[in-house]
């Protein structure tokens, strides 16, 4: 991706290596030799976080995870994200069979589960709406104060559900929940947890009435 590769040449990424080479004393270490080294720290904290820190962290400093992290977020931003619209497009599917599944009156199961990755995940939430910064994050938005932050909206067991309640004086209500915590998704109301199914529906109504996976497939092709 252009910005992520980019964003190497930044003061910042630069910083960042030089700070790690001092630390090793392995003055011919690469960019993608310390998004290496990043990378098994990330995984291993997150494997053994009640043991002492890894040994791979300790090359880093505050100032340098910051940069790796954005580096790492760029990355995502334009594979799985906003990036480009067809991008997200291609998670109308899922979005469409949720519809399937709550969109009726007598609702096809009591609840449906879905498991995948992160890349599936972020096209979802990216396709919904969440997360999303004024402007795309580009190279030169490090210092800038960001939503799309993937070490939080895209964790380790990161979860996406949507909730019917039926209503006796009102139509049915979903409750949306990322992470376990109620998000309020764009066109819903924003001072009320609870969003009207027909409003939901009509948010991404082209979702649901024209998600044709096999041409957006070729498109992508192309």
């Amino acid at each position: 991706m252009f910005y992520a590769r980019s964003f190497n040449a930044e003061p910042a990424m630069q910083s960042a290596v030089s700070h790690v080479r001092a630390v090793t004393k392995i003055m011919d270490l690469t960019t993608q030799d310390v998004q290496l080294m990043y990378t098994v720290c990330a995984f291993e904290t997150a494997w053994q976080r009640r043991l002492p820190p890894s040994v791979w962290c300790r090359f880093f400093d505050v100032a340098s995870l910051s940069a790796l992290e954005f580096a790492e977020d760029l990355e995502y931003y334009w594979n799985d994200g906003y990036g480009y619209e067809l991008t997200h497009r291609i998670a109308c599917p899922a979005i469409a069979d949720m519809f399937a599944a709550i969109d009726t009156l007598k609702p096809r199961a009591n609840a449906t589960f879905y498991f995948t990755h992160s890349g599936t995940l972020l096209k979802m939430l990216a396709h919904l709406g969440v997360a999303k910064d004024e402007r795309p994050l580009t190279h030169k938005d490090f210092e800038t104060k960001r939503l799309w932050r993937t070490s939080e909206i895209d964790a380790f067991a990161t979860n996406l559900a949507f909730v019917r309640y039926d209503c006796t004086e009102r139509e049915p209500q979903i409750l949306a929940m990322h992470q376990e915590r109620v998000i309020r998704l764009p066109g819903c109301p924003q001072d009320d947890d609870l969003c009207p199914l027909s409003r939901l529906r009509a948010n991404y109504v082209d979702s649901v009435e024209r998600c044709d996976f096999e041409a957006l497939c070729s498109q992508a092709a192309n």
